[in-house]
């Protein structure tokens, strides 16, 4: 590679870090301080740490969901090069716009080696198995919302659909590619890579979620009460909030929706100090998440080739 490639490549890698890192500043700009202060305590800073080891826990699922759905296209990749694509993709959301998270996952995919259109597939994919889920592990926090949360009722029938004929799934992903020219996922995908995109996504959520009943728990809530409705909202909160495309992943939108949420289960301002609390998480966990899996990648190993053992032929020497 020429060194004004290598250059370019280094500068847009440094600008995709400096504006996720200024959507990040802007998501939380003005509200460190009030949650700080809402949570002042050792056992407040025992359950907050617990809540954001339940994040990265969380994390770590989604990756292995995504991974999988890499695996089923065909590009199967070691832990260190997926995880180092996933955990610093996921950093495009803190971007305005819809398209940097998609671009972040070509380029360094491309540096492994993984075709643009098959990681544009991947993307696909992925984001119409978390949309899935999402709407599916909503359904917890439905009676919550009212009338407004009806529309998850259809979100039952096409999961279990899914779930028995993963084929439905993959003609939705192949219009989709076809449309954005990219190709479309191969005629050998498997039936299981998307069950367990599917369930390791489902389980994404689920201990993800984890991290804002505990919040609530510390607020007031019912643990019994508050455990369902957390971990719907949570997983309907982020989707809203990812889909709401002007603003640093979602602010201000996923804050609105896990207010209506948890207001069935805490006092208005109760629910808005979780709700902001839940961001100032959330955001550390990706940041954590994202940091160390550059220290884990960081070192390039190099593969060496086998020594294969050359024959020299003797030839006789007569005296």
């Amino acid at each position: 590679m020429s060194r004004s490639r290598r250059l370019l490549r280094t500068a847009l890698a440094a600008t995709f870090l400096a504006a996720a890192t200024a959507g990040m500043g802007a998501v939380l700009w003005g509200h460190g301080d009030d949650v700080l202060a809402m949570f002042s305590g050792p056992r407040a800073t025992a359950l907050l740490g617990c809540a954001l080891l339940l994040k990265a826990l969380g994390q770590l699922a989604g990756w292995a969901s995504w991974r999988a759905g890499l695996t089923g296209l065909g590009a199967p990749l070691p832990a260190r090069q997926s995880a180092r694509i996933y955990f610093l993709a996921l950093l495009g959301k803190y971007i305005p716009g819809p398209v940097w998270g998609v671009l972040a996952y070509v380029r360094l995919g491309g540096a492994v080696g993984v075709g643009a259109g098959r990681m544009v597939t991947a993307y696909l994919l992925n984001t119409v198995v978390v949309l899935l889920t999402a709407a599916v592990v909503g359904l917890l926090c439905a009676p919550g919302l009212g009338a407004g949360g009806l529309w998850l009722l259809a979100a039952a029938p096409l999961a279990l659909a899914v779930l028995w004929r993963p084929r439905m799934l993959l003609r939705v992903v192949s219009g989709a590619a076809r449309l954005l020219r990219r190709e479309p996922p191969s005629a050998d995908f498997s039936d299981r890579s998307v069950r367990a995109a599917i369930g390791l996504e489902t389980l994404c959520w689920a201990v993800s979620g984890l991290h804002l009943w505990l919040i609530a728990v510390l607020l007031g809530a019912s643990p019994g009460q508050a455990l369902p409705v957390c971990l719907g909202a949570f997983a309907l909160a982020t989707v809203v909030g990812a889909l709401t495309l002007v603003v640093p992943d979602g602010a201000g939108t996923r804050e609105l929706v896990l207010l209506a949420a948890l207001s069935a289960v805490l006092p208005w301002a109760q629910a808005g100090a979780a709700a902001l609390a839940s961001r100032v998480v959330c955001t550390a966990a990706e940041l954590l998440g994202a940091g160390g899996v550059l220290l884990l990648t960081s070192r390039k190993k190099i593969d060496r080739l086998p020594e294969i053992p050359v024959k020299v032929p003797v030839t006789e020497t007569r005296a």
